[in-house]
């Protein structure tokens, strides 16, 4: 079943509780996408990516174009999602499409008269109008379009007059990690990671061992932070698929197993490239390599009589692989976007 019937089945079924119809007066009608209500859209925000060709293509494209067979190979929607790697149709269904499903309802009586079966049957096509899109991208960019408006009336009873909208994806926008080979070496991570928009996403990845045996002057110390911009291919849904970053980050560190000592800071810059799938509703698993340069300044330390004598200040350059991952993810916030009723 299409999302425009599951849309109407579900205001159906709420208006049954209320009141009692006959079925023979119902009728529904899917009107299809509403391009001057995004065009409208598009107009007022000054913020949308390839706004003036997304623009263009709303104005001018046809809705639908037609090999000589007659058979539907392009339009108005497929023409948007191509559009600069889906980056503006990504941002129009992730700001406008909820806004523009919505279904109408509305509801014309009048008092029984002798009136011809012509005007009564003229006053039962305006009984209800149900307005609805499947703007999201489906599996079939240019297949599911041919079928966008081909939606069967649905029989249900209808309460007086309302107005719905509905939007019923639910957006997992925040994602807690923790890097399994971090916490095998007895250093504790934790990742959080905030989804923009379908294609970019912003995490903060911090890990820290603070061990320590003074008697044997052993020390295990060290604390790091590593923020990360991503940009996240196209995939069938968010949180699943590859992804590439730009980070940069900063640690602390003192480290001794009985002998010489280590005791500076180093700071990393880098690539990263990444894969995550789900395991369940909310958990994934995400794996990913860092390829950058690093920089580390340090003081070498003897450990003499109860003492820490300084030996010497050196720096080390490093290019090549900062940063390894194996994570548990666990995706939370649902923030579920509904229109007024």
């Amino acid at each position: 079943m299409r999302l425009t019937q599951k849309r109407v089945a579900a205001v159906l079924s709420h208006l049954r509780e209320y009141v009692q119809i006959p079925d023979s007066l119902i009728i529904v009608k899917a009107t299809g996408i509403d391009w001057n209500g995004l065009s409208a859209m598009v107009e007022k925000d000054a913020n949308c990516p390839a706004r003036e060709e997304v623009l263009v293509i709303l104005k001018e494209q046809p809705e639908w174009v037609f090999d000589a067979q007659n058979r539907i190979i392009s339009g108005r929607k497929k023409q948007l999602m191509d559009l600069r790697g889906g980056v503006p149709y990504n941002y129009l269904s992730e700001k406008f499409f909820p806004e523009l499903r919505n279904t109408t309802i509305s509801l014309s009586y009048k008092n029984d008269t002798k009136d011809s079966q012509a005007e009564r049957q003229e006053d039962e096509n305006d009984i209800v109008k149900e307005h609805g899109s499947s703007l999201h991208p489906s599996s079939s960019e240019v297949a599911g379009l041919e079928n966008e408006e081909n939606d069967t009336s649905l029989s249900t009873p209808v309460p007086s007059s309302g107005h719905f909208s509905s939007a019923d994806d639910k957006i997992q926008r925040l994602a807690i990690k923790t890097n399994f080979l971090y916490d095998a070496i007895l250093m504790p991570s934790l990742e959080v990671e905030y989804r923009i928009d379908n294609r970019w996403s912003v995490a903060v990845e911090g890990s820290v061992a603070w061990w320590k045996r003074d008697s044997r002057h052993k020390y295990y110390q060290i604390a790091t932070i590593v923020p990360e911009g991503r940009y996240w291919f196209r995939t069938r849904k968010p949180w699943h698929g590859h992804y590439v970053g730009l980070f940069a980050g900063g640690s602390w560190y003192d480290l001794e197993n009985g002998g010489r000592g280590y005791k500076g800071e180093f700071f990393m810059t880098g690539l990263s490239y990444g894969y995550m799938f789900p395991i369940s509703r909310f958990l994934s698993l995400e794996t990913g390599l860092g390829v950058g340069f690093l920089h580390t300044s340090y003081e070498e330390y003897l450990p003499l009589d109860g003492h820490y004598v300084y030996q010497q200040t050196s720096k080390t350059n490093w290019v090549g692989p900062v940063k390894l991952k194996f994570s548990l993810v666990w995706r939370l916030w649902d923030k579920q976007e509904r229109g007024s009723r």
